[in-house]
């Protein structure tokens, strides 16, 4: 009986012991990846077969489709397979082939490596141009790599091949994305896959037939499998040639087609299995437009919703750079030196919707950005100058009150319309004429507000500064919405930041609430200064903390500038001791938030930094600060942003020659505020130097530092004004 038990016992042991082990087999399954490049959402839901799967289900998401020194097509597939913003060599060196003998020796010949089915015979030019020229220190080919080293097999079908003056242009460029560092692909067919066809672009088109019988051996030969439509691309190539009539009919038959294939796909693949499709560039029409997000989809398990992850922390919103990462992590591998991230997948019914409603917006707001922020900017730079111009040459103006009111209300507009950019996207306008009058109508309310609370105004302008903080801290904490629909703030389409504080509002986060706070001790002599203690502490926590704001600039930043403030309200004299102390606390400061970020595994901007240079050592250091210099060097020479600085030296050099002592009658009359501006003048300095649009944060901390100047300059130097004083 007890040898019974015992075996019985051993026997369910096994079995509890073998459940996880055939589970994880179970839950690996295959990847097929489907580039219908040059595609939209719209288009898609006009294939039939793939308007019904995604009616079931599917993962959506807008993908951002940059790359290094560059955005097209290639290095866009190229980002997705080096999980990072990827550079290449020219299309002329661009050269996957099929191995043969011939070609065979000249790849060995040239890399030192063995071939494999599939070679870029020229791979030597693009990995020297990504590590000669690249800025973010991609590795090309590290999802194939990784599959590979981990004997998944890995084979790519088709091509995006095209005809120019009756000669064949190849377009292999699906391999950028499943090669290996050295351009190797194990398995696959890239060149037998079209057949002639006179109705459709360039006279070719794909072999369906071929497609969908190859898509399966390969398919049950191979662990990963990435294939390229090829019509959709060369549709769009080819647009310019026809005529509405003629372009609609291709698209039609080119969805039939795509439809019964993909309908074969999803009746093939297992319920393990993940498809991707995604459109690795957008059409030509859609990037004129600026909807320069690609949809991607990916279909696992029987759900429906958005994709996210954490390279962008937004609903919907991914980037190419995490496609390759994806795929590791169906196959539970990863790749650090890879720095996107593996996908959230979000439960939402209605993602086409969505996706449409946030893609339209986006795209509103990339198109009238720049006429807005140049308005903008234009506005503050001109009314400065007009201020300066009008002081030094007060004594010859007639009716100087009405004047300098009308003038003092101008300039002070600037220092309301960050408030107003930040909370326009309450209302959640998509197109530019509503976005437009939302921004005109929140700036008259806050106007008018101010002028019925306030006639003071320097009080006027505290109370906007100290307004425009606390709704910044407030977004921080409850996912910084108002800053991702923001026009004066990032933009998904661009990808430089697609979440936190931003580098214009960075500038805002310095020098408003030591503005604010100048004000609120000037007028209120009661006020606690450690209360600026407790505050600044809050607000630098709120714009750096990983989850909230993850702003590293502004970290470093904000701790210079709210130290000194605090040093001087105090009245603590400054030595170089004190200098040093606040150069230690910036680096402490810096390396907590360092460390919350790892210890959270939040994956912001500074928790990817420290791992690469963890990965690649102190050259990650001087990559980083290399691009950042550079960024700002091209800002100096582009951005409209330059101008606030230029007439912000301009009104400073006034001051300093005419007329005499300006400085120190403000110091004297106003001796916090002219406190804050110190401390504001040295957060610009410090965000000048460590931050990669270190212009534009400057230029915008400026804007807290010489409007205020201007009015208590026009206040005290104009008769008619000083009752406003």
């Amino acid at each position: 009986m007890k040898k019974k038990l015992v075996s019985v016992l051993f026997a369910v042991m096994v079995l509890i012991v073998s459940i996880p082990k055939y589970s994880f087999a179970a839950e690996s399954g295959k990847v097929i990846f489907i580039n219908m490049n040059r595609t939209t959402i719209k288009s898609m839901q006009d294939i039939p077969s793939l308007k019904a799967e995604l009616e079931k289900r599917g993962y959506m998401g807008l993908m951002n489709i940059r790359g290094d020194k560059g955005t097209d097509d290639k290095r866009s597939l190229a980002s997705m397979g080096a999980g990072g913003r990827a550079n290449l060599a020219s299309d002329s060196y661009i050269n996957f082939k099929e191995a043969t003998k011939e070609n065979a020796t000249i790849y060995k010949s040239s890399t030192g490596k063995t071939p494999k089915k599939i070679n870029d015979l020229s791979i030597n030019q693009s990995l020297n141009e990504n590590e000669a020229n690249g800025q973010y220190g991609s590795t090309l080919g590290s999802l194939g790599q990784t599959l590979s080293d981990n004997n998944f097999k890995v084979a790519v079908l088709g091509n995006s091949d095209t005809v120019e003056n009756g000669e064949l242009k190849e377009n292999r460029n699906i391999c950028l994305i499943a090669m290996d560092n050295y351009g190797r692909v194990a398995d696959g067919n890239i060149e037998d896959i079209n057949i002639e066809d006179d109705t459709m672009p360039f006279g070719i088109r794909t072999d369906y037939d071929k497609l969908t019988k190859e898509t399966k051996s390969l398919y049950e030969n191979n662990d990963a499998l990435f294939v390229d439509l090829g019509d959709t691309y060369r549709l769009d190539q080819y647009k310019g040639f026809l005529n509405e009539h003629t372009y609609s009919k291709m698209k039609k038959t080119i969805h039939n087609n795509i439809s019964k294939y993909l309908e074969s796909v999803f009746n093939m693949v297992g319920d393990n299995d993940v498809v991707y499709i995604a459109s690795s560039f957008p059409s030509k029409l859609a990037y004129k437009n600026k909807e320069r997000l690609s949809p991607i989809i990916k279909f696992k398990g029987n759900e429906k919703g958005l994709l996210s992850s954490s390279t962008t922390r937004r609903d919907g919103i991914v980037a190419n750079i995490d496609v390759g990462v994806d795929i590791l992590n169906e196959f539970g591998l990863e790749n650090k030196s890879m720095v996107g991230r593996a996908y959230s997948l979000i439960q939402k019914d209605d993602n086409v919707d969505f996706l449409s409603y946030e893609l339209e917006k986006m795209a509103t707001i990339s198109n009238i950005r720049s006429t807005v922020v140049n308005t903008f900017v234009g506005v503050v730079s001109v009314s400065w100058v007009i201020g300066m111009v009008a002081i030094l040459f007060r004594n010859r103006i007639p009716n100087k009150d009405k004047v300098f009111n009308v003038i003092k209300e101008f300039i002070k507009l600037g220092i309301i319309m960050p408030l107003v950019f930040l909370l326009a996207p309450i209302f959640n306008f998509k197109t530019p004429v509503s976005m437009t009058i939302g921004i005109i109508i929140t700036t008259l309310a806050l106007y008018l507000l101010g002028r019925v609370l306030f006639k003071d105004d320097l009080k006027q302008m505290g109370f906007f500064a100290l307004i425009t903080i606390l709704v910044i801290v407030i977004d921080c904490i409850f996912g910084t919405y108002l800053m991702k629909n923001n026009i004066m703030s990032y933009d998904a389409i661009i990808g430089a930041r697609y979440y936190g504080v931003g580098n214009e509002y960075e500038g805002v986060s310095i020098a408003s609430p030591i503005f604010a706070f100048a004000i609120l001790l000037n007028y209120n002599k009661k006020l606690p200064k450690w209360s600026i203690i407790i505050a600044s502490i809050v607000i630098l926590i709120t714009s750096a903390y990983p989850t909230m704001g993850a702003n590293v600039g502004g970290a470093i930043s904000q701790t210079a500038a709210y130290l000194l403030f605090i040093m001087l309200i105090f009245d603590v004299k400054l030595d170089l001791k004190k200098v040093i102390l606040i150069g230690i606390s910036v680096v402490a400061v810096v390396g907590a938030f360092a460390f919350f970020d790892i210890v959270s595994g939040s994956e912001s901007h500074l928790g990817l930094f420290v791992q690469q240079i963890f990965l690649n050592g102190p050259s990650a250091i001087i990559q980083t600060f290399a691009r950042k210099i550079g960024m700002n060097v091209k800002l100096a020479q582009t951005s409209v942003w330059v101008n606030i600085l230029l007439a912000g030296i301009f009104i400073i050099g006034i001051f300093i020659i005419k007329p005499p002592r300006q400085f120190r009658m403000i110091a004297k009359r106003y001796p916090m505020i002219f406190k804050g501006f110190i401390a504001s003048m040295v957060g610009c300095i410090v965000t000048l130097l460590v931050n990669d649009s270190g212009i534009v944060a400057a230029s915008t901390a400026s804007i807290y530092i010489l409007i205020p100047l201007i009015i208590i300059s026009i206040n005290m130097l104009v008769p008619e004004n000083k009752e406003n004083d």
